[in-house]
C-alpha cells in the first residue's frame, strides 16, 4: 500500500502482471497481490473484492506474507476506507503492520516504566567538571606565566656571565646545650671596666630647640629612599670634612669619598630602601646632637658591590648608625659631621650566595679600641683618634694597589 499527497492511498492489486506493471520482486500469490495490469487506471474503477472493499491493510494482514500473532485482531480493525467512495486515510490506515503494531487490547493501559538515567564518570567529567576545571587550570597558568615574567625581568638585568657560583651548601654545625653554671675559664679571664667612659658622655648645657630626630629621618629619606636629587641631598646634609667609621675598621673621610660609597651601594642594590626603626638624640643647639638610629635595609643585588659580582638575589640586613649632627656656622645648615655605622654584613653576604673567602676585606677587623673615649666626641670640631687616621691611610694604600693591579 502506498500513500500519496493529501492522504490518498494507492493499492497495487489485480490479476496477472503485464509488461507495464511494476516488478516488486515477488512471485506467486505475493506477486499477484502487489501487481496490477494497468497502473494508470483509476483507483475506484478497480474490481472490488470482499463485498465491495478494496484490499486494505486488513486484507494484507490475512495474506501469507504477514505472519504475526496479532494479525487477526489487527486485520479486524475498522477503517474509514470501508465506507463507499471514501479515499481519505483513517487513523487505522496509518498503523504499521505487524509485528511492529501489536493489538492495543492486549497492551491495555500499560506504559513503559520510568527508567532513571544512569550516567558514568566520563559524562560527569565532561559535562560537570569541565567548566570549573578549565577555570582552575586557567588561574594556575596565569599565575605561572606572571611569576615567569617577573623572574625573567629580574634575571634579564643581570648578565649570566657574571653570576658567581652559589656557595657550597653544607649541613650546619650541631647545636650544643647551654652550660648549667658559669664557666670557670670565663671567671679566670681578665676583667674590663667601662666606667671611665661615663664622665666623657656628659651633655653640655645649652638650648635644645632643634628636632634632631626629624633631621635624621628626613635626610635619610632624601638621600636613600625618595629617588630625588641624590647629589643635592649629599651636598646639603653632609659636611665637607665628614668622617665615617664602618665595618672591619674602614674609614671614609670627606664628602667625595662618601658620595662614591653611596653611589656604589645604589648601583649594587637599585631598589635599596632604609627602613628606620627608631631614633634617639642627645645634645644641644650649640654643641650638636648625637643620634642613634637602628635600621633594616632591603634590596636586590643587580649590580657589582663591595662584596663581589651581582647575584640577582634579594637580601635584608640590619644595622645601627650613630651620628653627630651640628649646625654649620658658615652656612647655618644642619649637617652630619661624623657617623659610626655597622651593619650585619655577614648575613648580607650569606643571603647573596657569595663565597665569603673571596669577599674583599681586611684580614682582621681593624677597628681600634676606644676605651674611656667616645668614638664621636662633642667639641668645637669633631675629632677621631690617631689610630683612625693611620688605619684610613692604610686602607687608601690598599685601594690604590688594587686599582693599579
Amino acid at each position: 500500500k502506498l500513500f500519496g499527497s493529501a492522504g490518498r492511498r494507492f493499492v497495487l492489486r489485480g490479476a496477472a502482471p503485464s509488461s507495464n506493471a511494476p516488478n516488486l520482486g515477488f512471485t506467486g500469490e505475493r506477486g499477484a497481490m502487489y501487481s496490477r495490469a494497468d497502473v494508470s487506471a483509476p483507483l475506484n474503477s478497480s474490481p472490488a473484492v470482499e463485498g465491495g472493499r478494496t484490499p486494505t491493510l486488513a486484507a494484507l494482514a490475512r495474506s501469507p506474507f504477514w505472519q504475526s500473532p496479532f494479525k487477526a485482531s489487527w486485520a479486524d480493525t475498522p477503517s474509514r476506507q470501508s465506507t463507499s467512495g471514501s479515499t481519505v486515510a483513517s487513523e487505522s490506515d496509518m498503523r504499521l503492520p505487524p509485528p511492529w503494531s501489536p493489538d492495543p487490547s492486549e497492551l491495555g493501559d500499560r506504559r513503559l516504566a520510568r527508567v532513571q538515567e544512569q550516567r558514568g564518570w566520563k559524562y560527569f567529567c565532561k559535562h560537570t567538571l569541565m567548566a570549573p576545571l578549565a577555570f582552575a587550570v586557567g588561574l594556575m597558568l596565569g599565575a605561572a606565566l606572571s611569576a615567569w615574567m617577573l623572574i625573567g625581568f629580574g634575571a634579564a638585568q643581570v648578565s649570566p656571565d657574571i653570576l658567581p657560583p652559589a656557595a657550597e651548601s653544607k649541613a650546619p654545625y650541631a647545636a650544643v646545650l647551654p652550660p648549667t653554671m658559669v664557666p670557670a675559664a670565663y671567671m679566670a679571664a681578665q676583667p674590663l671596666n667601662n666606667s671611665c667612659l661615663i664622665k666623657n658622655l656628659v651633655i653640655p648645657d645649652g638650648p635644645q630647640t632643634f628636632d634632631a630626630c626629624g633631621f635624621v629621618i628626613k635626610s635619610t629619606d632624601e638621600v636613600w629612599n625618595l629617588r630625588g636629587d641624590v647629589d643635592a641631598a649629599i651636598e646639603k646634609y653632609f659636611h665637607e670634612e665628614y668622617l665615617d667609621a664602618g665595618s672591619w675598621g674602614r674609614r671614609i673621610i670627606g664628602k667625595k669619598a662618601l658620595r662614591d660609597a653611596v653611589l656604589g651601594e645604589m648601583r649594587a642594590f637599585p631598589d635599596i630602601k632604609i627602613h628606620i626603626t627608631d631614633c634617639v638624640c642627645k645634645g644641644n643647639d650649640i654643641d650638636g646632637y648625637k643620634c642613634g638610629m637602628p635600621d633594616v635595609l632591603t634590596g636586590t643585588n643587580l649590580g657589582p658591590s663591595a662584596y663581589g659580582p651581582p647575584t640577582g638575589r634579594f637580601a635584608r640586613w640590619t644595622g645601627l648608625v650613630e651620628s653627630l649632627v651640628k649646625q654649620n656656622p658658615a652656612t647655618g645648615q644642619w649637617q652630619y659631621y661624623a657617623e659610626w655605622g655597622v651593619h650585619d654584613e655577614w648575613s648580607l653576604i650569606q643571603q647573596l650566595g657569595l663565597d665569603f673567602a673571596r669577599v674583599p676585606r681586611p684580614a682582621l677587623n681593624n677597628e681600634p679600641l676606644h676605651d674611656c673615649s667616645p668614638l664621636v666626641r662633642f667639641g668645637p670640631e669633631p675629632a677621631i683618634d690617631k689610630d683612625d687616621k693611620a688605619d684610613q691611610e692604610w686602607h687608601e694604600e690598599q685601594a690604590a694597589k688594587a686599582a693599579a693591579v
